[in-house]
């Protein structure tokens, strides 16, 4: 599914959600109207004067305005700017309560594509999101633990090990990521595979957990690679061959350490 369609599908998807919540509004409170749905279900867009907070009555006494009944201010220029599609969506929704409104997704339906996607899911992909997931959990769980009638509080030496940890996961994670990336370039040729990832892991396991990832301790693939007869064509289908033009522009623009070639793919990886 291309971008504009996940875009269109999570309009209307936003659209129908919003037309429900209405229209169950509008069944639950039958006099209610825009500004009374705009101060329930989006606040931030509902403007109290400050001036209106307190008013003086006839016997000079201060009354709290927020008692009275309608609230006083109005409505965000957002919500009050010509064909708003809120109002729009509020004047042509009907009353009617959840329970006797269409679902807006079928169970049936989107059950099967919660188990397509796991079926298809791929190892690293499933690790990946495990370690995420557990490393989350257990992070709120010691968050929210307390000891007596105190909460649990971290150390130096506490936070320096969570430190550890979270650099260790990334190395992790960058190994999974890489692994997977030369496997599916290398599928032909898996001993220069092993060998690439090989030299990439030796570099990074005595300094799991002690470096950050994105300091100054990174790895440059300089070491030479021996590739086989078998696996030339392997490699050679990863480059494309230069036109005549852009032959000797590719030769010096790339130190002429790929004779101009140019890779057919990139892998960009981005880290916080």
């Amino acid at each position: 599914m291309s971008n504009a369609h996940l875009q269109s599908f999570s309009a209307q998807l936003e659209k129908e959600i919003l037309s429900s919540g209405m229209s169950a509004f509008k069944a639950a409170n039958p006099d209610a109207v825009f500004e009374d749905f705009i101060r329930w279900h989006s606040p931030g867009d509902w403007e109290t004067d400050d001036n209106m907070e307190k008013v003086v009555s006839h016997t000079n006494a201060v009354v709290d305005s927020r008692n009275d009944w309608p609230p006083r201010g109005k409505l965000s220029e957002r919500m009050s700017e010509c064909g708003n599609s809120w109002r729009k969506i509020w004047n042509e929704t009907p009353p009617l309560p959840a329970s006797e409104q269409k679902p807006l997704l079928d169970p049936n339906q989107e059950g099967e594509k919660v188990l397509h996607y796991l079926e298809t899911l791929r190892p690293y992909e499933l690790l990946r999101q495990m370690v995420c997931t557990a490393f989350k959990a257990a992070a709120d769980t010691v968050n929210r633990t307390s000891f007596g009638e105190n909460n649990l509080s971290f150390g130096t030496e506490d936070i320096e090990d969570l430190k550890r940890l979270c650099a260790i996961f990334a190395h992790v994670e960058n190994l999974i990521t890489l692994a997977a990336s030369l496997h599916h370039k290398f599928l032909q040729a898996p001993r220069l595979s092993e060998s690439i990832f090989n030299d990439y892991y030796n570099f990074y396991l005595p300094k799991m957990g002690t470096v950050s990832i994105g300091g100054d301790e990174k790895k440059d693939f300089d070491k030479k690679q021996e590739v086989r007869r078998q696996e030339r064509e392997v490699v050679a289908s990863m480059f494309t061959p230069p036109t005549a033009n852009q032959s000797w522009r590719k030769v010096l623009s790339m130190g002429n350490l790929l004779n101009g070639h140019e890779p057919t793919s990139r892998d960009h990886i981005f880290q916080t």
